[in-house]
């Protein structure tokens, strides 16, 4: 292969030529995420029914507890916002809160990053139940990320931000998902503690962040959609949830094969 601007001769994995510095094709077609999304669909949707004991395991446990936290924190907990110190607390009860059952979701790449295939049984989330630590970790240190931009973007009560802020975090909060789950299948993949995992994700990723968002933002509409049809139907989120793991799964080896974690050292 061949750089179309200088027609230097390219290795099949470089991201960059050498010699001009401008892209090749790779990040657009090899590593476009909608491609490895198209295939991880294909080769899953044949086996939907696999997954659902271990989504059901990842729903029971971790999502439906989120949700009753959601509808808590809305209306029926009103915790003080009124000094700083009860704003500091009110963001550290509900991180907390938060943390201790996000856990019951991710622990899921445990087990779907030790085969190819695109079954979750029930078995393997009691086994995964081992990891959990390690996500609580992970949960906890992104926790402190959304409530550090938070209080930076928003202010402190008597303490007011510029109003433009709320667009910085806007932004913020979309780039650091895209950093941050990427980082869940470094763990496993690479053996990584969390911070490593999520410091080598935002160090090596770079030029396929966008393609990353891409996919994260397909994934979280596809979820809105299965939660919101949830309670009628009881199964669509059993089977997008577990398309959603196999696809970041997927997507994040596919950057490894391609050799990104030596790049930017």
């Amino acid at each position: 292969m061949r750089c179309k601007y200088c027609n230097a001769r390219l290795a099949v994995h470089d991201i960059w030529c050498m010699q001009c510095g401008k892209q090749t094709p790779v990040i657009k077609n090899e590593l476009y995420s909608m491609k490895s999304f198209s295939e991880t669909w294909k080769a899953y949707k044949s086996k939907m029914s696999s997954s659902l004991p271990g989504a059901g395991f990842a729903i029971i446990l971790g999502l439906i507890p989120i949700a009753v936290l959601i509808w808590l924190f809305s209306g029926i907990i009103q915790l003080e916002c009124n000094t700083a110190t009860q704003m500091l607390l009110n963001l550290f009860i509900k991180s907390l809160a938060f943390s201790l059952f996000i856990p019951f979701i991710l622990i899921a790449f445990n087990p779907i990053c030790k085969h190819n295939d695109y079954h979750l049984k029930l078995s393997e989330m009691f086994s995964a139940l081992r990891s959990y630590p390690r996500y609580f970790l992970w949960t906890l240190i992104n926790a402190l990320y959304f409530c550090l931009i938070y209080i930076i973007c928003f202010g402190l009560p008597n303490f007011a931000s510029a109003p433009i802020l709320r667009l910085v975090w806007l932004v913020l909060v979309n780039y650091w998902v895209a950093i941050a789950l990427p980082s869940l299948v470094l763990m496993e993949e690479m053996s990584y503690n969390p911070w490593k995992a999520i410091k080598k994700s935002y160090q090596h990723f770079q030029d396929v962040r966008w393609n990353i968002y891409l996919l994260v933002l397909v994934l979280a509409i596809l979820n809105a959609l299965g939660c919101l049809f949830f309670w009628l139907l009881l199964i669509p989120e059993a089977l997008i949830l577990p398309l959603s793991l196999y696809a970041l799964r997927d997507y994040t080896r596919r950057l490894i094969d391609f050799e990104l974690l030596n790049y930017r050292l």
